[in-house]
């Protein structure tokens, strides 16, 4: 019997370690958009009370958060808060955030290193830009304006810019003869 009752708290502790307290989305989605809020608007004290102890303390440096961190947090919108794999530790703090900060870092550097501009392309492509615009403005100048003859679907549907009377016409047309 004590076996047997040992065996049962022994189930009912494995089951309690087994459950998290992540699974409710909404509680997950609130503690997030509490964070991000806290955060931007400068309660940085009280947005990492929101995150777990261990990225707490790699997100820190000394009593303060580390500035990648705070470039990261201000440039997230709350919009995109909820396609975050986050969850919430036993007491309820944000357990991930670490990770998917670090990865919005590493999105924003390689898209800044990617842009290199040149100063002297930026004027050989000006200059090629001119060039072609006064070229265009020339033949426009030289070349007659072709007109545009009315097609069938015009004059069917009345298009008057092409010369259309279409349908109405033909209508009126088709009451005149009857009387």
């Amino acid at each position: 019997m004590f076996r047997l009752f040992i065996l049962c708290a022994i189930l009912c502790i494995v089951a309690c370690a087994g459950n998290k307290s992540g699974v409710d989305p909404d509680k997950t989605n609130d503690v997030m958009v509490s964070f991000i809020k806290d955060a931007q608007a400068g309660f940085w004290r009280e947005a990492m009370e929101n995150v777990a102890p261990e990225e707490r303390a790699e997100m820190m440096d000394g009593s303060q958060v580390m500035q990648e961190y705070k470039d990261a947090i201000n440039r997230i919108r709350l919009s995109t808060v909820r396609n975050m794999d986050l969850s919430l530790d036993r007491k309820g703090r944000l357990v991930g955030l670490k990770d998917a900060l670090d990865q919005s870092n590493e999105l924003y550097k390689s898209s800044d290193e990617k842009v290199v501009i040149d100063p002297s392309k930026l004027e050989d492509l000006a200059a090629l830009r001119q060039k072609q615009e006064e070229e265009a403005a020339k033949k426009a100048l030289t070349e007659p304006v072709k007109e545009e003859k009315p097609t069938w679907l015009d004059a069917y549907y009345g298009n008057t810019k092409s010369g259309g009377g279409g349908r109405v016409v033909k209508q009126k047309e088709e009451e005149e003869e009857e009387d």
